[in-house]
């Protein structure tokens, strides 16, 4: 037996790896869990995951600290959805109080007027996919309905403080 990957082992000419079978071993709230590969937690990490990443490419693509600011708050939710430290959300609402001083002109609906505005527009679709994900944590009986509660609303604030930044940028507004 010789390891391949990280966790991954060679047995004779296969390669096997935790999750072949369809379930991840996982901290959610600071508790261990055993979870199927669907389960709702599961998919709010990954979506998490790919909101971080979309911010990263975004501070590539276009730089500016808006870029830094989400993908620095995924990973905040990420980690509170780990460990369920509320700390973890104080740099949401620190965020959502400091945009809560810049007055927007008018609101609508929206096309981003340039790359960056299209791609905070992309991470403010991706911030709304976790939150749909995360509702379904509430009502699951093996979770803290209280932590998956702040964290749906953290993940609500989230999509209102992209949303806010991009009408700051002043794209197109319809209505």
């Amino acid at each position: 037996m010789t390891n391949v990957f990280v966790d991954c082992t060679r047995v004779g000419d296969s390669i096997r790896c935790p999750g072949d079978e369809g379930f991840s071993d996982v901290v959610v709230f600071g508790r261990h869990a055993r979870l199927r590969k669907d389960h709702p937690a599961i998919e709010v990490m990954g979506r998490l995951d790919e909101l971080e990443a979309l911010a990263e490419w975004g501070m590539q693509e276009v730089g500016g600290d808006v870029f830094s600011l989400v993908a620095a708050l995924a990973i905040a939710l990420n980690t509170y959805l780990a460990t369920g430290d509320e700390r973890w959300l104080k740099p949401i609402d620190d965020a959502v109080n400091r945009a809560c001083g810049t007055d927007v002109k008018e609101l609508g609906w929206f096309a981003p007027s340039s790359k960056a505005t299209a791609l905070l527009n992309l991470l403010r679709v991706k911030a709304r996919e976790a939150e749909r994900a995360v509702v379904k944590l509430v009502d699951d009986e093996s979770l803290p309905r209280d932590k998956a509660l702040s964290l749906t609303k953290a993940l609500n604030q989230l999509n209102k403080l992209i949303a806010h930044l991009i009408y700051v940028s002043e794209p197109q507004i319809y209505k």
